[in-house]
């Protein structure tokens, strides 16, 4: 396994990343707080692949790290607008 996601850094980054949106997205609606302070070890592993990523140039890194932040930013507007939504909820009794 560990072979598999160093020998294509890109392709298993895009999608652990992928993968770890969904997952917050779940547990942000489902209410799951371990699950998401557990999902904050994206990072690591990101981080991880990147240090012992084979065939690894500057653009292939930049790529990476972008494709996580995104991940990071859309987590937290989601965070937002779900915790307005319920707020609303609250305001108006529903």
């Amino acid at each position: 396994m560990k072979s598999l996601l160093y020998r294509n850094p890109l392709i298993s980054t895009i999608t652990i990343n992928f993968i770890t949106l969904i997952l917050f997205v779940y547990s942000i609606n489902q209410r799951i707080t371990p699950l998401t302070i557990l999902l904050m070890l994206t990072g690591v592993v990101n981080r991880k692949i990147l240090d012992n990523g084979i065939n690894l140039n500057k653009q292939k890194r930049t790529i990476m790290s972008l494709s996580f932040f995104t991940m990071v930013g859309l987590t937290i507007i989601y965070i937002f607008y779900i915790h307005n939504v319920r707020q609303n909820q609250i305001i108006n009794g529903i």
